[in-house]
């Protein structure tokens, strides 16, 4: 497929008098044509890397179990949503909450769900996140640090490691995961977005991948069909002209070989999440907080051990701790 579209960067840029070194102002940025039409040249002259991204990808097999399993369905939406609440009380980046909760998708999906241990899924939330932090964060909190945003569950830094450890071995230590990020970021590259531009771009697209990511139905779209509906709605934002959005859409639906139904579909479902959100947003009342509960026992049947329960035992801050596990022993 040939490309005569130039390959424009300029509108992305203003003067600036100052001589300062600032974000350009939303307004400017999004001046005249903010998405350069992608040439055939740059995109091919990493194809090796391309190519291994989307070898790579691979779609969550958590979704099916999600639709069978209401128990579960509901576990990982309020862990997920836990997750999210502490990426953003921490300041993580999204990265390291998108491998979160790739990690804990993985780790649910791997073993069977226990009902009657409902802080199950909440460890491992704590766990995961913990591993994610690690991973992409150059400053990690300490594993209690963690454990804020209204945990309904409290548990001691050994659970959480040897939770840790479970989660590793489980996932087989395959920590880097293709993500819809892994494509986000090519794609800037290949846009030639620099600095304060590229920085404005992949932080919307970030807002929009983080705001649709809880929903289970996330799980059906395969990283890079989801990372070219993201782009897409980020264009949508600027409103670009008809012509250029087509053009833009068609370009990268070809350059990476991504059935067009499958974006079409994911498109209308950030819509919907994003819409749903803004409206949950406006009429959001303060929630009750959770008291701190604790567990007696911590994953005692996943690990092949003769240790009684106590030797998980979870601490909890809340002075009523002891009277809370009096009537988790009952």
């Amino acid at each position: 497929m040939a490309f005569n579209s130039p390959f424009v960067i300029d509108s992305l840029y203003c003067s600036e008098d100052t001589g300062e070194d600032h974000f350009v102002e939303e307004s400017c940025f999004y001046k005249s044509n903010p998405f350069p039409i992608l040439l055939e040249q740059d995109l091919l002259w990493e194809d090796d890397e391309l190519s291994s991204l989307l070898s790579k990808e691979e779609q969550s097999q958590m979704y099916n179990c999600l639709q069978t399993n209401g128990n579960l369905a509901v576990a990982r939406l309020n862990a997920v949503d836990w997750m999210l609440k502490v990426t953003a009380h921490h300041s993580f980046s999204a990265l390291t909450a998108v491998l979160a909760v790739n990690y804990l998708d993985r780790f649910l999906f791997s073993l069977p769900f226990q009902t009657d241990k409902p802080w199950m899924t909440q460890l491992g939330a704590v766990a995961c996140l913990s591993l994610a932090a690690k991973v992409e964060e150059t400053q990690v909190p300490l594993l209690l640090d963690l454990q804020v945003e209204e945990s309904k569950y409290y548990f001691e830094a050994k659970t959480i490691q040897r939770m840790e450890i479970l989660v590793l071995s489980t996932l087989q230590w395959k920590m880097n995961p293709i993500t819809p990020i892994s494509f986000l970021h090519y794609i800037a590259r290949r846009l030639g977005l620099k600095g304060h531009v590229c920085w404005e771009f992949l932080r919307r697209c970030d807002q929009i991948l983080l705001s649709v990511i809880s929903d289970s139905r996330f799980l059906c779209y395969l990283p890079s069909a989801m990372a070219t509906a993201i782009m897409l709605q980020v264009m949508d934002s600027v409103e670009l002209e008809p012509n250029l959005r087509v053009q833009f859409q068609n370009q990268l639906l070809d350059n990476l070989g991504i059935n067009k139904d499958k974006v079409d579909e994911s498109c209308k479902l950030i819509i919907e999440l994003t819409k749903t959100r803004e409206e949950g947003n406006q009429s959001k009342k303060r929630r009750f907080k959770w008291i701190p509960e604790s567990p007696n026992g911590v994953i005692d049947l996943l690990f092949i051990s003769n240790e009684s329960n106590d030797s998980w035992g979870v601490s909890s801050p809340d002075p009523v701790s002891k009277k809370i596990k009096t009537q988790l022993l009952h």
